[in-house]
C-alpha cells in the first residue's frame, strides 16, 4: 500500500467527526465486493426493519483497529519495539498492540495525529480501510455508506470476504499438489487392481474409500472423519435420535477400536453401566476385527427393541461383559422438571435444532414465576451441537452486547455477542450446573461463559470432556460425507483454547451407580436440589 493511500485513509478517519449519521433502520446497506475467489462476487444486505433494529449498536475507531489487527497473528515480535507517534494511546493497552502490528506491517502510516479512538467510525471509512489493510478488491458505493456508521454486520461482510479469498488461494496451492500426485495415485491403484496376487478378490470401491478415509486421518484430528456412503447414512441416523439402539454415541478412531463417546442420560447404555471411552471388542459372539467398519459393528448392536445385546468391553486394561437392553426412544433436546415450587431443573441433552426456542419458553416461565429462586442446568453427557443454538441461549442469560464466545478460524476471529433477547438475570437466582466427562464442546462453552459472568454459579460432579473445536459436515454426490474441523473455541475473557484442559467442578460428587440402576435415584441431582 503506497503512502498516498495510507494518508487518504487517515484523512478519511479524521473527518468522521462531521460526517452525518442516520440510524441503521433508515439505511440500506449495499457494498459490491469483488474478490479473486469465484465464490463471492457481490455481497448485498437488504435488512428488514427487525434486523435493522438489532444492529443499531455501532463500533468505535478503537474497536475497528483491534478488529483489523486480529487478521495478522503470526508476525515477528519485533513489532512490539515500534514507537507510536499517534496521540493519546495508552501504554500496554490492546489498542496500542493493534496499532503497532498495523504500522509494523506497513498497513498504516505512523503519524503524529489523534485517531479519535472513542468516536464511532463511518462505514465508508471502514470499507476503505478494509480494502487497503486486508488487500481486498472491494468496489464501494459512497451513496450507501457515507451517511451511517459501522455496524456489526459490516464486520461479517469483511470477515466472510477475507475468508473466501484465503480459501480460494489455499485451494489453488492444494490443487497443484494433487495434480502432481494424481498420476502416481492412478498408477498405484491400477497396479493393485490389475497385478496384485489377489486382484480378483480386491474390492475396488473399498480401496478408493479407504484411501479417502486415510486423507482425513492424516490430519491427526480425531474429530475429522470421512464416512463412506453406508457409514454416512448411519452417522445421519445417529443424529435423528429416533431408532432402536442402546442409546450411546460411538466412533471408530482406528481399525477394530469402537469407542463409546457419550452414553445418553437415563437410557440403556448409561443405565447398564457403559462409560465414556469404553472400547467394544465383541458384540455377542462376534469379535470386532480390523476389516469391520463402524457401520457393520453398529448393525450388530442395533435392533430389535426390547431384546438384549452382550457387549465385551475393554476398560482400564480389563475385559468384562455388559448386557444391555435395546430400546426405541425419541429423545427430547430439552426436558424440564420442577422438583419443588422454587426450583427448575433444566436438562439440556444437546444443542440441536430448535433447542434455543424451547429454552426461551422455559426462561420466560421462570421469569414470570415469583416463587422460583433456584435453577439447575443439567449438562451431563451433552456432547454439544450447533454453535448458533448455544450462543443464542447464552444471549438470553447475558446482558446485551456482551461477548458470549470467541471462535477462531484459520484467518480471523469471530466474536459472538449477546443480542437483544436477554430474558433472565441470573444474579437473582441460585444456579447449579451438573457436568461430567461427557459434557463437551458447546456445553463447555456455556459453562465457562456463565462462570465468567456469574462466578457464584456452582458446578457439580467431574471434569468435562475438553472438546473445544467446531466441525462442519460436507456431503458428496455418492452419499458419502466428511466431518471436519473448521475452527476452535476460545474463552471469551482470556482467549484461552482449552482442548485437553478440563473444566473442573466446584464440588466433586460421584454418581451412585447401584442406586441409579435399582430405582433411577440420582444423588447428584438430589445434591443440587438440596444445595
Amino acid at each position: 500500500m503506497n503512502k498516498l493511500n495510507k494518508f487518504l485513509s487517515l484523512v478519511l478517519l479524521l473527518i468522521i467527526t462531521w460526517i452525518s449519521n442516520t440510524s441503521a433502520n433508515e439505511t440500506k446497506i449495499k457494498a459490491a465486493i469483488e474478490t479473486t475467489s469465484p465464490s463471492i462476487t457481490i455481497i448485498e444486505n437488504k435488512e428488514t426493519e427487525k434486523e435493522a433494529e438489532v444492529e443499531v449498536v455501532t463500533l468505535k475507531n478503537e474497536d475497528i483497529f483491534i478488529y483489523f489487527s486480529s487478521f495478522f497473528k503470526d508476525i515477528p515480535k519485533s513489532y512490539k519495539h515500534i514507537g507510536l507517534k499517534y496521540k493519546f494511546i495508552k501504554e500496554k493497552s490492546e489498542i496500542e498492540t493493534a496499532l503497532k502490528k498495523l504500522v509494523y506491517l506497513n498497513k498504516l502510516d505512523n503519524r503524529e495525529i489523534n485517531l479519535n479512538l472513542n468516536k464511532e467510525m463511518n462505514a465508508y471509512v471502514f470499507f476503505t480501510l478494509a480494502k487497503e489493510i486486508l488487500e481486498l478488491d472491494i468496489i464501494i458505493d459512497p451513496a450507501y455508506l457515507t451517511n451511517r456508521n459501522v455496524v456489526l454486520n459490516d464486520l461479517n461482510i469483511i470477515t466472510n470476504t477475507f475468508n473466501n479469498k484465503k480459501r480460494y488461494e489455499h485451494s489453488k496451492s492444494t490443487n497443484n499438489i494433487l495434480w502432481d500426485k494424481q498420476e502416481i495415485f492412478s498408477e498405484v491403484y491400477n497396479t493393485l487392481v490389475n497385478e496384485h496376487y489377489d486382484y480378483e478378490t480386491l474390492k475396488k470401491e473399498d480401496i478408493v474409500y479407504g484411501a479417502i478415509e486415510w486423507l482425513a486421518r492424516w490430519t491427526h484430528d480425531i474429530h475429522t472423519v470421512y464416512f463412506p456412503p453406508v457409514e454416512s447414512k448411519s452417522f445421519e441416523d445417529s443424529l435423528s435420535w429416533e431408532y432402536e439402539w442402546i442409546w450411546s454415541y460411538v466412533e471408530m478412531t482406528s481399525p477394530w477400536e469402537v469407542k463409546i463417546t457419550s452414553p445418553i442420560p437415563w437410557w440403556p447404555a448409561e443405565r447398564y453401566g457403559l462409560k465414556w471411552w469404553d472400547i467394544i471388542i465383541k458384540v455377542d459372539s462376534k469379535e470386532v476385527k480390523r476389516e469391520n467398519s463402524l457401520v457393520e459393528v453398529v448393525s450388530w448392536i442395533k435392533w430389535p427393541a426390547w431384546t438384549y445385546v452382550k457387549l465385551t468391553i475393554y476398560r482400564n486394561w480389563e475385559e468384562f461383559e455388559i448386557e444391555v437392553k435395546r430400546e426405541k426412544i425419541i429423545v427430547k433436546n430439552l426436558e424440564v422438571k420442577t422438583p419443588n415450587t422454587n426450583t427448575y431443573n433444566i436438562q439440556i441433552r444437546t444443542f440441536w435444532v430448535w433447542v434455543s426456542s424451547e429454552f426461551r419458553e422455559v426462561l420466560t416461565k421462570i421469569k414470570n414465576d415469583y416463587r422460583v429462586n433456584k435453577i439447575i442446568i443439567d449438562l451431563r453427557n451433552n456432547w454439544g451441537g450447533y454453535l448458533n443454538e448455544a450462543t443464542d441461549m447464552l444471549s438470553m442469560l447475558i446482558k446485551e452486547w456482551e461477548k458470549t464466545a470467541t471462535i477462531r478460524y484459520n484467518w480471523v476471529n469471530n466474536y459472538y455477542f449477546s443480542s437483544w433477547e436477554w430474558i433472565l438475570d441470573l444474579n437473582k437466582y441460585k444456579v447449579i450446573i451438573l457436568q461430567n466427562s461427557g459434557t463437551a464442546s458447546a456445553s463447555e462453552i456455556m459453562i465457562w461463559t456463565l462462570k465468567d459472568y456469574f462466578p457464584n454459579i456452582v458446578t457439580i460432579w467431574e471434569n468435562t470432556y475438553w472438546k473445544w473445536s467446531v466441525q462442519a459436515l460436507k456431503e458428496f454426490q455418492d452419499w458419502s460425507s466428511l466431518k471436519y474441523t473448521v475452527a476452535r473455541w476460545y474463552t471469551w475473557k482470556t482467549m484461552t483454547w482449552i482442548d485437553w484442559i478440563w473444566f473442573k467442578p466446584d464440588l466433586e460428587l460421584e454418581l451412585d451407580i447401584e442406586k441409579y440402576k435399582n430405582d433411577l435415584s440420582d444423588n447428584q441431582l438430589q445434591k443440587a436440589i438440596n444445595y
